[in-house]
């Protein structure tokens, strides 16, 4: 009986000692991602080339909590003013140009460490076919340099998304 008891104890420190790491990894990877990112780049690969999704020098803020939400905001530099000064007043053309160049979305993130995975749970987005989906991006942290894919983005193929830690 003695023996079979600490077998188990065994077994026991054993199994925690093994669990302990991930959890730590798992909140490190968690907290590795808070606070403010500003965009880099976000390409689509066309033919073998990578291509601005938004035109040149998309400008965006990406900002995980440490409650486990975040928002993410992406414009195309070169939006166009509403001539008549006013957003209900504005021209189909303006309208067009606007919903092309620009992704917003808002909910929930979970953090994948040992899979490298971030989860996008959207609330809502500027795309509606987003909202109340999940969305899975493999992603790499290389200091305060965090790029990830998106998978089938807008139709386009996979697009790659660079963020830089704002300090």
């Amino acid at each position: 009986m003695k023996s079979t008891c600490q077998v188990l104890a065994v077994i026991v420190i054993a199994l925690a000692a093994w669990c302990a790491p991930v959890r730590s990894a798992f909140a490190q990877a968690a907290d590795s991602l808070v606070g403010s990112w500003s965009l880099v780049s976000l390409t689509v690969a066309r033919s073998g080339n990578e291509v601005e999704l938004l035109g040149p020098h998309p400008q965006g803020q990406l900002i995980f909590g440490n409650d486990g939400r975040y928002v993410l905001l992406v414009l195309s530099s070169d939006l166009p003013k509403f001539a008549s000064g006013d957003r209900q007043q504005s021209t189909p053309e303006e309208n067009a140009k606007i919903a092309r160049g620009n992704v917003a979305h808002f909910g929930t993130y979970s953090v994948d460490p040992a899979a490298r995975i971030i989860a996008f749970h959207i609330q809502k987005s500027t795309f509606p076919n987003w909202d109340a989906d999940v969305q899975q991006r493999p992603f790499t942290l290389d200091g305060d340099r965090l790029t990830y894919i998106t998978p089938g983005a807008f139709g386009y193929g996979s697009s790659k998304v660079v963020w830089q830690r704002i300090r």
